[in-house]
């Protein structure tokens, strides 16, 4: 049996954030099914693993030498960037905590283990604009407090009462919130965060290996009961929309480089126009300029995006994830693409590419370029080596319409590259222009074919009196078109017009 840590060094906290992860990956699926809060989209044990995961390749990237500063602070700042949904954020938060506790140690004893823990907590807590108890915060809190409280300040007393405080604290999540009482589970970030402090037990105490002690974890943890409801609506599931189209039903994330000033007003104005609002990370002074992780759910991602943000990418909340990835340079187009179950990636870079594969959640990834260049970047994002586990497939749109025709047409089911063909033949078969209004009819005239089934146009912010005129001239020549008018979400004096 391994000797008893007496204090955690860089080493021992590399071997935590590894086990960790193994321990996450080993009971994810289980973690996803018990998501039903804030939205039951069933991925928060996936979330918590790439976060994980990033801050472990960003501590991995550093020689055996570092010490215990600089290898938290490069875990945090990896989780940071990489951090994926609530869950995500708030994990982030609570590794930024850990980091600014250990700061200038070479080692934590139990008393700083203690203090280490009640840092995570507070900075997760602060990651949230509106805390709700019944979930990893209260589950965080509960383990910081069993720790300082800790009658053996020995470091395996501290860390042992964390984990039971954390233990019974989980339990107790299923009657804090209604909507876990009503399923019949405890919060899915709160046993996540319960699995890292077993994994850190492991690496403290020994004996039962990290993965093990995870399983046992979730072991008595009963399956979600049925939501009141949900065999009535099974018809409807795969329907955009059909379980409503509130606020909240887009998750909206991106980076940003701006001051805390102004990161503290985004804050505000995200607050009052969505819900799960985090703006985490960033600099310690008002005025100095630093990275921070936005994320919020919200049905209007227009309201909600910064100047200058960067790995923008959006998914609905409610519609089946459809393994696309679907390139825009079109706020406006953001929602529509997104309700067909595509993560959007609004102005494509090549971060925002590897997060809007990695987010879509497939094995195999069809991705719809909507220009010349962001189907360039994707040759070269892809063509860097083996950085993604996906397999990826690049469908061959190269315009806004092409790649509106070809998401609406996914469905979850067949992998990415057996529907590359079927991808390229919808893109293929869309037509094309763009024009200023005084020409629409001109263009209409000329683009229209008696056949075609479908005209979109992209209008910009301010363009008035297009929708009549535009279903008149399609008609005239084309009767049984479907004609459909999308706003860009951007001043643009010309349309944009796609024929199928």
């Amino acid at each position: 049996m391994a000797d008893t840590l007496t204090a955690l060094g860089p080493a021992d906290v590399r071997r935590w954030f590894e086990q960790g992860l193994r321990s996450l990956l080993a009971v994810r699926r289980q973690v996803d099914v018990l998501n039903v809060f804030p939205v039951p989209d069933g991925d928060t044990g996936t979330n918590l693993v790439l976060t994980l995961a990033a801050a472990a390749r960003a501590a991995g990237r550093l020689g055996p030498d570092a010490g215990l500063t600089t290898l938290t602070a490069a875990a945090a700042r990896g989780a940071l960037v990489g951090a994926r949904g609530n869950s995500g954020i708030i994990l982030s938060q609570a590794m930024r905590g850990l980091a600014r506790s250990v700061a200038g140690r070479d080692a934590l004893d139990g008393p700083a283990a203690a203090a280490a823990l009640t840092a995570a907590a507070q900075d997760a807590r602060q990651a949230v604009a509106r805390p709700v108890e019944g979930t990893v915060l209260t589950v965080a809190t509960a383990a910081a407090r069993a720790a300082e409280e800790a009658t053996d300040r020995s470091l395996s007393g501290v860390v042992t009462a964390a984990v039971q405080g954390a233990a019974r604290a989980l339990t107790d999540t299923r009657s804090q919130l209604p909507v876990l009482a009503e399923r019949g589970v405890v919060d899915a970030g709160a046993a996540g965060y319960t699995i890292l402090l077993e994994a850190l037990a492991a690496v403290v105490d020994g004996g039962a290996p990290a993965t093990a002690r995870a399983r046992e974890a979730l072991a008595s943890l009963p399956a979600p009961r049925p939501a009141a409801g949900q065999a009535a609506c099974a018809l409807g599931a795969g329907v955009v929309g059909a379980e409503g189209s509130g606020v909240g039903d887009l998750e909206v994330m991106y980076v940003l480089h701006t001051t805390a000033r102004e990161a503290a007003a985004l804050r505000a104005r995200l607050d009052a126009a969505g819900e799960s609002v985090a703006v985490v990370g960033g600099s310690e002074g008002a005025e100095e300029r630093g990275l921070w992780q936005v994320h919020v759910h919200t049905a209007d991602p227009t309201a909600v995006l910064a100047d200058g943000a960067e790995q923008v990418c959006v998914r609905s909340l409610t519609a089946p994830a459809s393994g696309v990835v679907a390139c825009t340079r079109l706020p406006g187009l953001v929602a529509p693409l997104a309700a067909t179950g595509a993560v959007v990636v609004l102005h494509p870079d090549p971060a925002g590419l590897e997060r809007g594969v990695v987010d879509a959640g497939a094995r195999e990834v069809l991705l719809l370029p909507c220009d010349e260049e962001s189907a360039a970047l994707a040759a070269r994002v892809l063509g860097d080596g083996p950085l993604l586990p996906q397999r990826v497939a690049v469908a061959a749109t190269r315009s806004e319409p092409g790649v509106l025709a070809v998401a609406a047409e996914q469905h979850p089911g067949p992998p990415a590259t057996e529907r590359l063909a079927a991808a390229d033949d919808v893109a293929g078969r869309v037509r094309t222009a763009t024009c200023a209004v005084a020409g629409l009819e001109e263009t209409v005239a000329r683009l229209v074919r008696p056949a075609d089934e479908l005209v979109t146009a992209v209008v910009g912010t301010g363009t008035t009196d297009v929708a009549d005129r535009l279903r008149t001239a399609v008609l005239a020549v084309a009767p049984d078109a479907e004609v459909l008018v999308l706003g860009a979400g951007v001043h643009e004096p010309e349309l944009l017009l796609g024929v199928q």
